[in-house]
């Protein structure tokens, strides 16, 4: 019997010693500890999931910069699957680069090659401290997260996990740790790395990214929490890496204090440390980078879990998460208000966001937001939710953009179709705000220069009238050299436009407008008689003088202005010439003659271009183009000067600095398909193919132009490999032309070819 109970308490000693501590009452705390370190901090989300699926419980969240984000989302209930879905679309990816996923159209100009934008104060003579707008990001904070701290009384305590993100108070020269109040702007102000994203104001301070002085908060951890295990998930960059060529990465490395912790306690503290080699921006690698944390996380689960507690696997996290969710009311707008600008300035901007209604659906709002930023007047626009009966006041804080703006940009090609872009533009919002603004494109193939007032008015129905002159020219060689042989060919078509004017735009919606334009011009295109000419020998010269009416309405929603992938493009036109043709032109027959005619020439022409892609599978996208052009023009004096002022159809960028006779002509009809796949860290596969059929063909007979209406079809077809580049993309391509003299034409091109829209082209 002695024995007996002897056994049963080393047997009872043995069991206590490995019973989990949930058996035995309560459990060990963990606290989880996320760091900074940019599109890296994707690998956290990664993290949690592994612990979540392995049952580790997370008691308690502390983090900063991108560690607050995520730490921020997890807190107000979000579960790690829905974060890992987030970073797949579109919508992080305007978050993250500042940009809008819609374009207004009402608001943008014509297209130009501009890479680069600098906003300058004229008064002050100061420069914009940060490279993106951050609305995108501060609404999504304050639509996401808004009702989760509405749910938690403002108390960060009170959050499904409490939670605390910490800040740094650049004045002081110290961290700052929020642990309630707004956790968007907690957030926010956690993430507003220097010169990239602008910081949070509170309480008459700047508050900037909290990894510049505390990127490792275990000591918050501790301070307010003191749990019995802290995990930290490590994703910054190595310290002072001066080496690294990647501009954010120097930054880091010039402004962060390293964070130095000693444990001194007894707490348990374990690293979990993704092996990532992303930089500071990569956020394009963000599914990656989260793989790469959860592969992380089951590793670290698999070496150290006898040393963690466990609850039952993602049931108790599960039902925790549920009971938080359900007492979530959803973002609702019940009242918006305007600051920041004067009385004139906040009636325009009222007028942009409120027009006659109080209440919003959110969605409706965030598009007015984005409309109102989008605004040549307006620089930051802020908006900040309060919780107010079960709904949200919005108070929108709003600056005046900075007054001068310079833009610069163009495109470097293999080929001698290289131009430089530059504009500068000088604004002042008043009771009409009103910008004037000075462009100019330069190089050997195409050239203009372009000036423009704006007036604009808002209300019921947006409007903007427009004074503009501009000036352009073309200089078609007879053909272009390749990648080897660099001298450029003779000049075969000097083409000269310029016209002065109005031009009145009408809102149609957020991303459509109605274009009503009057406009004086004159055309002057020189060329030679023949394709085989020497320098000496006089051109054919075509002048036409007048003036155009023309009506049309655009709607466009792509996401690139050279290589869409996505969105939708209509444009539909029609315009009324009126004015004097004028043609001196040689005749050869015995001997050279000069001759001369004078014609009144009166014609309409119509045209209609849709283009729309959608999305194949992840990474691919298909594209339908079409074009329909219609008019009833006379044939000019000679075949040259006819086939000039003819409209061409010109889809590509190669096509658009080659002379194709058979793709221009007064009417015809014209489809495209194109293909495009992201093949490996943004470098996309581009191929394209297109038809074109004319009405009549224009042909050069013996007694001079005349129109064949049995015309065949001709196509032209392209590949490129291109990257979006931070000044433009990057294109490496072949184009192929159906019967041209010259059917070939390969480039590498970065930047832009884009010109003036012209009234008769």
């Amino acid at each position: 019997m002695l024995r007996f109970t002897v056994f049963l308490s080393f047997l009872m000693i043995f069991v206590q010693g490995w019973v989990p501590c949930s058996a035995q009452g309560e459990r060990l705390s963990v606290g989880l500890v996320l760091t900074g370190g940019g599109a890296r901090g994707a690998a956290h989300v990664g993290v949690i999931q592994a612990l979540e699926d392995s049952g580790i419980p997370i008691d308690y969240v502390v983090g900063t910069s991108v560690g607050a984000l995520v730490g921020g989302y997890y807190a107000a209930g979000w579960s790690p699957e829905a974060m890992w879905e987030l970073l797949r679309t579109d919508e992080f990816n305007a978050r993250i680069s500042g940009e809008p996923l819609h374009e207004f159209q009402f608001k943008s100009l014509d297209q130009f090659p501009s890479a680069l934008e600098l906003r300058l104060g004229a008064r002050n003579r100061d420069v914009r401290g940060h490279l993106i707008s951050s609305l995108p990001l501060d609404w999504s904070l304050m639509e996401e997260l808004g009702p989760a701290s509405a749910r938690a009384g403002s108390s960060f305590d009170s959050l499904m996990v409490p939670f605390r993100c910490v800040g740094s108070d650049v004045l002081a020269k110290s961290d700052t740790v929020f642990s309630r109040g707004d956790l968007a702007q907690a957030v926010r102000a956690s993430m507003s790395f220097p010169f990239y994203l602008n910081p949070i104001w509170l309480d008459g301070k700047p508050i900037y990214d909290g990894g510049l002085y505390n990127n490792r908060p275990i000591d918050v951890m501790i301070e307010c929490f003191a749990p019995d295990i802290i995990l930290l998930s490590g994703t910054e960059s190595e310290p002072s890496d001066f080496l690294s060529d990647d501009l954010l990465t120097q930054i880091e490395a010039l402004i962060i204090r390293p964070t130095e912790f000693s444990n001194e306690g007894d707490i348990a503290l374990f690293e979990i440390v993704p092996d990532l080699k992303l930089g500071t921006l990569d956020f394009g690698q963000s599914i990656e980078a989260c793989e790469q944390g959860y592969s992380k996380g089951l590793e670290f689960v698999e070496l150290h879990g006898a040393e963690l507690p466990r609850v039952a696997k993602t049931e108790s996290v599960a039902l925790q998460r549920g009971d938080f969710v359900r007492g979530i009311r959803p973002f609702a707008v019940i009242k918006t208000q305007i600051s920041g600008l004067d009385f004139k300035q906040r009636e325009y901007a009222h007028s942009i966001i409120r027009g006659h209604k109080e209440e919003f659906a959110p969605s409706e709002l965030k598009r007015r937001l984005f409309l109102l930023e989008s605004d040549q007047y307006i620089g930051r626009v802020y908006p900040k939710g309060q919780a107010v009966n079960g709904g949200f006041a919005v108070n929108v804080d709003v600056s005046e953009a900075r007054d001068f703006k310079v833009d610069l940009g163009g495109g470097l090609s293999s080929q001698p179709l290289s131009m430089g872009y530059a504009a500068v533009g000088l604004s002042h919002f008043g009771r009409i705000p009103m910008r004037a603004s000075v462009s100019t494109a330069f190089g050997a193939f195409y050239s203009d220069i372009g000036v423009r007032m704006n007036f604009d008015f808002h209300g019921d129905l947006p409007t903007s009238l427009q004074p503009i002159w501009s000036f352009r020219q073309w200089n078609y060689a007879r053909d272009l050299a390749g990648f080897i042989e660099r001298d450029v060919r003779p000049i075969f078509c000097n083409s000269q436009e310029s016209e002065w004017g109005g031009v009145f735009l009408i809102s149609s919606g957020l991303r459509s407008k109605l274009n009503l334009s009057f406009l004086q011009f004159n055309s002057i295109d020189q060329t030679y008689a023949d394709w085989i000419f020497s320098s000496n020998e006089l051109t054919n010269i075509d002048r036409y003088k007048g003036s155009v009416l023309g009506l049309s309405w655009k709607r466009k929603s792509l996401n690139h202005n050279q290589y869409p992938t996505k969105g939708h493009h209509f444009n539909g036109g029609v315009k009324r010439f009126q004015g004097t043709y004028k043609s001196d032109f040689n005749v050869f027959d015995d001997s050279l003659q000069r001759m001369q005619t004078i014609n009144e020439d009166v014609f309409w022409r119509g045209n209609v271009h849709f283009e729309s892609y959608v999305s194949v599978f992840e990474s691919g996208a298909l594209g339908l183009t079409g074009n329909a052009c219609f008019s009833n023009e006379s044939l000019r004096s000679t075949y040259n000067g006819t086939i000039v002022q003819a409209t061409a159809y010109a889809p590509m960028p190669g096509s658009r600095s080659v002379f194709l006779e058979n793709f221009r002509a007064f009417n015809y009809l014209a489809l495209g398909a194109i293909a495009d796949c992201n093949v490996l860290k943004g470098i996309h596969l581009r191929s394209e193919i297109h038809a074109f059929k004319a009405g009549d063909r224009i042909e050069n007979g013996a007694k001079g132009p005349r129109l064949n209406p049995e015309a065949p079809l001709f196509w032209m077809a392209g590949f490129r490999a291109w990257k979006e580049m931070p000044f433009g993309p990057l294109s490496l391509g072949i184009e192929y032309y159906k019967s041209e003299r010259s059917p070939l034409f390969f480039e590498m091109l970065l930047g832009y070819r884009l010109f003036q829209e012209s009234p008769r082209r």
